[in-house]
């Protein structure tokens, strides 16, 4: 660690600082010195010891920076030093006047107890909370709405690290203690803290010591907190006892559902999937899907619309058998955007298609004749974003419909996908392998000719990156003619791309390549293994490199099953001896990588050409195939001292004697 610097984190930082206010700073106009001026910064101090020193510091820049440093400063500690001498210091933090540092304060307070915790014994961990939770309760009820914001997000992330008994003394206490506050922000706070922190506290404790809470809170005489308590009533019944969250928290959550305040209505309407995960099947036929139809038609247009947005998200959320025709007619119209009253709405489509795959995977291919209507709507949305949503999602409708399905249903979409614009196109690329495998072999056939038209016709290196990485797949597909004819050579093109990460997409594919080609029996293997080898020479050295990146991946593939130790002996190895001695340092460098892994590979038995190559590039020249080789090699040597060339002093040493010698 330097002097003033921890991984990079400068703690005397730039004058300026992103959302600082402007109170504690002082002008250059109006004062001769600044407080940093005449305060000390030592360069002998650790770390630990300048945190200690600048959070007393009397000029606000340097506490921020100091606070915003927390996470890191943490991380550089034993979880000793942090209680003793970083911990204890951060209670000045959340009662600094300045409300960025109390900011950064809460911003700091989850990532930094994330690394600390799982460090830290049990004893140590009680240490750990009792510092740090009267900070957050400090920072809960702080009078600014943004640190309070902060704060409740910290606690959310990091109370679920704690064991139980530290959630529910002291944490939970004080929530509580929160949700009888006579300040109407303190019992929001509360209700959204109870309703995130439900599922880390387990049934018992939510139905003794959460969901009473959550009951007083609905009842609240302000609507702003039984708006809240309408949107997290459902998290805290996900996680109760499912006969409790009938008999007392649906009742709660019905008359919510009818309160005067639209704002209370629309968050009922928000968390209904969430309700609907906690009821029983006939509880939520009987008793909550009326209230779609109530929420749907509400006077105002805010609850119509936010129940039409969380309507996939219930669909999902129950079994075929419960979808009725009148909930898919209601999502089926979303595709048009006219669902709310009549009236045309830009979003509707969107969540629509966003969540039309889990629509399909819950009423399964038996109601597709519901929804097909609705898709090729969306299909031919005037958005782009409804149709890359669309786009992204086909492979999954595709395998939920299955092959016929698929090729009557998809095949025109997937079509005008291609045809659109880069944005929706990436999508349907992307999957493009996994589409193909939904059909039958007929139907697959009649898409080679599309596959490699894709690839001479991209002008985008990206789209030939996609298909490169999707080629293993895809010989998986198909049978020897038509590898033989279009995805051999479409293989051996890609991995002569212009573009690197092309060619290092294509040579990962090869081990599942050549495994395919191993199954077939492909009468052509030996011309397709001469073709490869035809790399190994090439004139042009990234070809050559490119070869070498391939063998490497056939040694490094996971599913070991796959290396044919003896093939590999013959068609890989007498190439990669000669590419070991190549002119081009960088090939030489991959050699080192792959035969360092090749001698230690249990299935490749001991040669002399392997321990040949070895010992020549444990006597490389260059710098970086002696680091890969394991090589020791002093700090600050570069490659010119092993290719002979003078070092940095000898060439100073030179230039000082010939400007003696002019002189």
């Amino acid at each position: 660690l330097q002097s003033g610097r921890l991984d990079g984190f400068d703690w005397r930082a730039a004058w300026w600082v992103e959302g600082m206010e402007t109170e504690g700073f002082a002008s250059a106009d109006n004062r001769d010195r600044l407080p940093e001026e005449d305060e000390e910064d030592n360069d002998d101090w650790t770390d630990l010891e300048r945190f200690q020193n600048f959070m007393i510091s009397q000029h606000p820049l340097r506490r921020l920076v100091c606070v915003r440093g927390l996470a890191e400063l943490v991380h550089s500690l034993s979880v000793e030093d942090a209680l003793e001498g970083a911990l204890p210091m951060l209670e000045q933090a959340a009662g600094d006047e300045e409300s960025s540092v109390r900011d950064a304060l809460a911003s700091q307070l989850a990532p930094a107890l994330k690394d600390l915790l799982p460090r830290a014994q049990p004893n140590q961990v009680a240490k750990v909370v009792a510092l740090v939770w009267p900070l957050s309760t400090s920072l809960l009820q702080d009078k600014d709405q943004q640190v309070r914001a902060v704060a409740e997000d910290a606690v959310i992330e990091y109370a679920p690290l704690l064991p139980r008994e530290l959630i529910e003394s002291p944490v939970l206490e004080c929530v509580v203690g929160m949700a009888h506050d006579g300040a109407e922000e303190q019992r929001i706070t509360a209700m959204k803290l109870l309703g995130e922190l439900s599922f880390a506290l387990g049934p018992d404790l939510v139905m003794k010591g959460v969901a009473p809470e959550v009951m007083s809170l609905a009842e609240d005489a302000m609507f702003r907190v039984r708006k809240c308590a309408a949107l997290y009533i459902g998290k805290v019944s996900r996680w109760s006892a499912k006969g409790y969250a009938v008999s007392d928290l649906f009742p709660v959550y019905l008359a919510l559902a009818e309160d005067e305040i639209w704002g209370v209505r629309k968050a009922c309407a928000e968390s209904i999937s969430d309700v609907a995960a906690s009821l029983t099947p006939d509880v939520r036929r009987e008793r909550l899907l009326p209230l779609v139809e109530s929420f749907t038609s509400d006077v105002s247009r805010w609850v119509r619309n936010a129940a039409f947005q969380h309507l996939g998200p219930l669909i999902a959320t129950l079994s075929a058998e419960e979808v009725t025709p009148q909930l898919l007619q209601l999502f089926s119209s979303m595709a048009s955007g006219k669902c709310n009253g009549g009236a045309g709405d830009n979003e509707m489509p969107n969540f629509c298609a966003y969540n039309f795959p889990a629509v399909v995977l819950t009423v399964g291919k038996e109601g597709w004749p519901m929804l097909r209507d609705a898709y090729a709507e969306l299909v031919k949305d005037i958005q782009w974003k409804v149709r890359r949503t669309l786009a992204f999602s086909m492979h999954e409708v595709a395998l939920i419909l299955g092959p016929e399905l698929t090729a009557s249903s998809l095949l025109d979409a997937m079509d005008t996908f291609l045809k659109d614009l880069d944005e929706v196109k990436i999508g349907v690329l992307q999957n493009l392998a996994k589409i193909l495998g939904a059909l039958d072999e007929e139907a697959r056939a009649r898409y080679v000719d599309l596959v490699c038209s894709l690839e001479m016709e991209s002008d985008n290196w990206r789209f030939r990156q996609l298909l490169a990485q999707q080629l293993g797949d895809l010989f998986d597909l198909y049978q020897d003619d038509v590898l033989e004819a279009e995805l051999y050579p479409m293989f051996l093109k890609l991995c002569r791309d212009p573009v690197a990460e092309v060619r290092g997409s294509s040579a990962m594919q090869l081990p599942q390549i050549l495994s395919r080609l191993k199954a077939l029996n492909v009468k052509w293997k030996d011309e397709f293994m001469e073709e490869l080898g035809d790399l190994a020479t090439d004139r042009v050295y990234v070809h050559r490199l490119s070869y070498v990146l391939m063998s490497e991946c056939l040694v490094s593939d996971e599913e070991e099953e796959r290396f044919d130790a003896d093939a590999f002996g013959k068609d890989f190895l007498p190439h990669l001896v000669k590419l070991a001695e190549d002119s081009v340092p960088n090939i030489r460098q991959r050699c080192a990588s792959l035969f360092s892994k090749l001698a230690t590979k249990p299935s490749f038995a001991p040669r002399h050409e392997v321990d040949s190559c070895l010992s020549s590039l444990r006597a490389d020249k260059e710098v970086d195939v002696l680091r890969i080789m394991g090589q020791e090699i002093g700090l600050g040597i570069t490659s010119a001292k092993h290719n002979g060339l003078p070092n940095g002093a000898q060439r100073d040493a030179e230039v000082r004697l010939r400007d003696g010698e002019k002189l």
